[in-house]
């Protein structure tokens, strides 16, 4: 019953909650998009308005340049000085042919050749056919051209006019890029408020006016107008961070404040939601607990008690079958007492009371005593064991009995595990600071997504379902806990295919140092 109303209840509780959510996070959003679209506006029209400025300063300039630059007869020679208006750096003067007849301020005999070839290359990048004569009443009539020459910005104005005889020729002016941004600029600056940063980008993005800031939500970027085109102007506002803060902030409030209630709702219902899971998966855990420690105290007492009949009724076949049956019952005997042993430790584990025995003594001299008790069954099961045990260990801190039920869980595990091979191998070898005990076989291994998991109480791997392997679920998680009690750990390393390699560290004993009297006695 209870699942079922949870089932009605959740979606429908959820979906309220994620409406709400969505709307306040609506609203938020379109409070923080009006916020920002005002703040760029008025940086947008602070941009406009120092744009314009400084490009009436230029239409001034060119102005008068091309209102002074007069060439009265095709046939005469170009006049011969021109005065320069602020703001233009040089000028040439060039006939229909697109010749080049004249530069202003004229230069010196070893820079002519060099200007001349520059201002060439100014040419060629020009648009002439298409204007139109400038005169005084249409003073519109010119262009300009802002673009990278030789790694440098240059700003070109021309125009056409036409002599007292109707010849026609050009004016090219390069205009003093370096005084607008020292001068003109700066001077023009009153129009921005001290509570915004101004920068101006030339083509490469250097700086031309101001210092380059990072790029914000808050920045305005445009082109610097219909003149210096090339060039980049940015907006900040100065209190950035506080802007950001503050919408943040303003987000973040339109946001929680109304779903925080239906937050508070769904985590709830979630945690309700994940304790009748976590609940019912520890039942079933438990369930499965039951049977799988029931079978396996079945299956030892069934064969104890089939092959004590037959011995106590004398039906077998002379005193070898009689030993076979012995050897199987002392078998069968020992299964059962290492189960007990599991069941009797994970009981006192989970009512909080595992105590350990720690005395100082030789992990190899446990190793070589549990493993001739386990050979018998490896016998049986034609499994090879293989050890290996480094000589000259440190002594160590333990508990016999624990190490001892240690050792055998996991041989247990890599008999049943070890699949064909039949082979088992364990090891005793120094670590940093530790003992390694190191149990390896060479069955189906485990799935790396597994291998944390089967250290929990219950849990056993799906290669162990899947195959019908007999076991409890709780050896490898008494094998962890007796291992952290020790202060040590135990990894695992394993890969489908490539068998497992578990391995137990059990820290080195502390030396003790003799008191100063206890040395002087000896």
């Amino acid at each position: 019953m209870i699942p079922v109303i949870l089932a009605l209840v959740f979606p429908a509780i959820i979906g309220a909650a994620v409406a709400l959510a969505y709307y306040g996070y609506r609203y938020a959003v379109a409070a923080s998009v009006r916020s920002k679209a005002s703040l760029m506006e008025g940086n947008q029209q602070l941009a406009n308005l120092l744009v314009e400025q400084v490009q009436d300063r230029i239409d001034k300039a060119d102005a008068e340049l091309f209102e002074e630059v007069e060439w009265n007869e095709a046939s005469a020679e170009p006049p011969g000085k021109v005065d320069l208006p602020a703001g233009v750096e040089s000028v040439a003067l060039l006939d229909a042919g697109l010749k080049i007849r004249s530069l202003y301020p004229a230069p010196d005999a070893a820079h002519r050749r060099r200007e001349l070839d520059r201002w060439q290359s100014y040419v060629k990048g020009l648009e002439w056919k298409s204007l139109q004569p400038w005169t005084p009443d249409q003073p519109g009539n010119f262009r300009h051209l802002h673009q990278l020459f030789e790694g440098k910005s240059v700003l070109i104005a021309y125009a056409a006019k036409k002599t007292a005889d109707h010849h026609e020729y050009y004016v090219a002016a390069k205009l003093d890029l370096t005084l607008m941004a020292k001068e003109w600029i700066p001077e023009e600056m009153d129009v921005v408020t001290g509570k915004r940063r101004v920068v101006i980008l030339d083509e490469v993005a250097r700086a031309v006016y101001g210092e380059p800031q990072p790029p914000t939500p808050f920045q305005y970027e445009a082109s610097f107008g219909k003149t210096l085109y090339a060039w980049r102007i940015q907006i900040t506002p100065r209190n950035v961070a506080e802007l950001r803060a503050q919408a943040e902030t303003e987000r973040l409030l339109g946001v929680l404040l109304v779903p925080v209630s239906t937050v508070i709702i769904v985590v709830g219902l979630a945690v309700v939601w994940l304790s009748v899971r976590a609940e019912r998966r520890a039942s079933q855990m438990k369930s499965d607990f039951i049977a799988n420690v029931s079978h396996e105290l079945k299956t030892p007492l069934s064969l104890i008690r089939m092959f004590g009949e037959l011995l106590a009724t004398g039906k077998h076949k002379g005193e070898p079958m009689a030993r076979e049956y012995g050897g199987i019952i002392t078998r069968e005997s020992e299964r059962l007492a290492h189960l007990i042993d599991n069941v009797l430790d994970f009981a006192r584990l989970e009512r909080g009371k595992a105590s350990y025995s720690f005395t100082e003594g030789q992990l190899e001299e446990v190793v070589e005593r549990a493993l001739d008790v386990f050979r018998h069954r490896l016998e049986k099961e034609r499994v090879r064991l293989r050890t290996e045990i480094e000589p000259h260990l440190p002594p160590v801190r333990m508990d016999e009995d624990a190490m001892t039920l240690v050792l055998l869980n996991l041989v247990d595990n890599a008999v049943k595990y070890g699949g064909d091979a039949g082979e088992v191998s364990v090891q005793l070898r120094r670590a940093p600071g530790a003992v390694a005990l190191v149990v390896s076989d060479h069955g189906s291994g485990i799935a790396p997504e597994e291998q944390r998991r089967i250290f929990e109480r219950f849990y056993r791997a799906t290669s162990a379902r899947t195959r019908n392997v007999r076991g409890s679920g709780i050896g490898l998680s008494l094998v962890k806990y007796i291992a952290e009690a020790h202060g040590g750990r135990v990894e695992v390393e394993s890969a489908p295919g490539r068998g497992s390699t578990f391995t137990v560290y059990v820290p080195v004993a502390p030396v003790m140092t003799p008191a100063p009297e206890e040395r002087a006695a000896s």
